[in-house]
């Protein structure tokens, strides 16, 4: 007892932001080291850019599923759920904000159209597991005081649930919107109106014009529409390799397609088997005969319930080694410069946390005391999940769904917020515990 004394007056006595910064250091080193091993395959040739986008593709369909299946299946609990309502409203709000964060980033530096669906996702998908537990732990652990705030073990035990009430929706959008917009933005309609002006309705070009320029600000007709996609859904073999601009004059004369057809084209990849595991996920964890047949160690399919757990604990790391991978050669800003990624950095892990200060401030005016946990962990956990980086969830899914130019984009946003979240991240969450 005497020596928990003197180890919690030591703990008194240091100053909250070192406090902070530790445990935000701890949580990116960790990242680091284990993105190293992944940067030290690349540089030995063991891990190549072909083997890491076939590692996403097997992680995406069976290890990532198996983890969103147990995590949500364990933690997700309907008598619970009913006093952290707020957060799964919460998780929909901070996507908008970061959606509304990606178009402005978008605009302000004139991103490539190949690269604007993945850094809208990378802006509105936050790291909202892997770090948010480690910087809580540090911070709640069980039961430190830091500053004027002292927590108890009953608020580090809460605090799974709540992470878990957190991830309930964003898992869920994030496995819908996330594919749908790492697609990019199609440029092959583009392409055929630089072929022929003609076919956007202006005198056609002669063999001895020069290459042809489009107007600086000239509106697009096409934006996601895949229409080779389309064509191939339809039973069509897609264009030959001479035919480009047959193909083109026939795809501009073919009548409209409907919208819904075109919607379910824009659409198809948010039918994927992470989103079905998270919805699996929930419906377990909200069916209690069923969880407790799964995850207690005496229920009937137990085994069937730790095997997947056991799958499923190779998710994080592995995503986390394609990302070192990815960036064995420094980050790649070819399709996003440096300030693009930093910008957007800053952008998460400042301006929404702003944002998300704000609506904390709102939501204390506006929602009855007795309405959420009196626990001072809930609201550091509402305020944190709005200011972290980017998913690493980010590369898996532009590894499976988009582009490798991409993924370098990708890679390089990633590179820079985890570099400067033990700075950025350590002011912002002094001034979360400021405020509680």
């Amino acid at each position: 007892a005497e020596r928990k004394r003197v180890r919690g007056s030591r703990a008194m006595g240091t100053p909250v932001a070192l406090q902070i910064f530790v445990a935000a250091a701890k949580a990116v080193v960790r990242v680091f080291i284990i993105a190293a091993v992944g940067c030290w395959a690349r540089r030995k040739e063991l891990l190549d850019a072909d083997t890491a986008r076939v590692m996403s593709r097997l992680n995406g369909a069976i290890f990532l599923p198996c983890l969103l299946f147990t995590v949500l299946g364990k933690a997700v609990k309907a008598e619970q759920l009913q006093n952290v309502w707020l957060l799964p409203i919460a998780a929909a709000v901070h996507i908008f904000f970061g959606w509304v964060l990606g178009k402005g980033v978008c605009r302000a530096f004139d991103v490539p159209r190949e690269f604007r669906g993945p850094l809208v996702a990378a802006a509105s998908f936050g790291n909202t597991f892997a770090l948010p537990i480690v910087l809580l732990d540090a911070i709640i652990g069980s039961g430190n005081k830091v500053g004027k705030l002292q927590f108890t073990r009953e608020d580090n035990a809460a605090m799974v649930l709540y992470l878990s009430a957190y991830m309930t929706v964003l898992t869920v959008l994030m496995w819908t919107l996330g594919p749908v917009w790492m697609k990019g933005e199609d440029e092959s309609f583009d392409e055929c109106l630089d072929e022929d002006p003609a076919l956007e309705g202006g005198p056609p070009r002669s063999p001895t014009d020069g290459p042809s320029v489009r107007p600086i600000g000239e509106a697009r007709s096409e934006s996601r529409v895949d229409l080779l996609e389309l064509e191939l859904a339809e039973g069509g073999s897609g264009p030959s390799e001479g035919g480009d601009r047959a193909g083109c004059q026939s795809r501009m004369s073919e009548p409209k397609k409907s919208l819904w057809r075109r919607c379910a084209a824009a659409l198809a990849p948010a039918a994927n088997v992470n989103q079905l595991a998270a919805v699996l996920g929930i419906l377990v964890g909200l069916t209690s005969p069923l969880r407790r047949a799964l995850f207690d160690e005496d229920g009937a399919l137990y085994v069937l319930g730790s095997c997947a757990e056991l799958v499923g604990a190779a998710a994080i790391p592995q995503v986390i080694v394609v990302l070192g991978a990815s960036l064995a050669k420094g980050p790649d800003h070819s399709l996003c410069d440096r300030r693009t990624a930093v910008a957007l950095g800053f952008g998460r892990l400042g301006v929404l946390a702003m944002l998300n200060v704000g609506t904390y401030y709102c939501l204390r005016a506006a929602i009855p005391a007795a309405a959420v946990p009196a626990s001072k962990a809930f609201w550091l956990t509402f305020l944190i999940e709005g200011a972290t980086p980017t998913a690493n969830n980010m590369m898996l899914q532009v590894q499976m769904y988009g582009s490798k130019r991409a993924a370098g984009g990708i890679g390089a946003c990633i590179f820079w917020q985890y570099a400067m979240a033990p700075v950025v991240l350590t002011g912002t969450i002094s001034l979360f515990l400021a405020i509680l």
